[in-house]
């Protein structure tokens, strides 16, 4: 592997070191990105949950507290 980045590096006339945060970089926002939408749906789902039962999120929660 590190043959290939020495040889990426020579040909984009830049460092390994700047290849691979280059690369972390566009993991971590990948990562990032795939979490907030997660969380977005997530939420989603708990926003039509509360509609179809007609309990606010506060007492839905509460109500589930009693049970711990």
């Amino acid at each position: 592997e590190y043959e290939h980045l020495r040889v990426l590096a020579f040909q984009q006339k830049t460092s390994i070191a700047s290849i691979v945060n280059t690369a972390v970089k566009e993991y971590k926002l990948k990562k990032m990105d795939s979490a907030r939408k997660n969380g977005l749906k997530l939420f989603e789902t708990m926003r039509k949950s509360r509609i179809k039962i007609h309990m606010s999120t506060v007492d839905l929660v509460k109500t589930g507290r009693k049970y711990e």
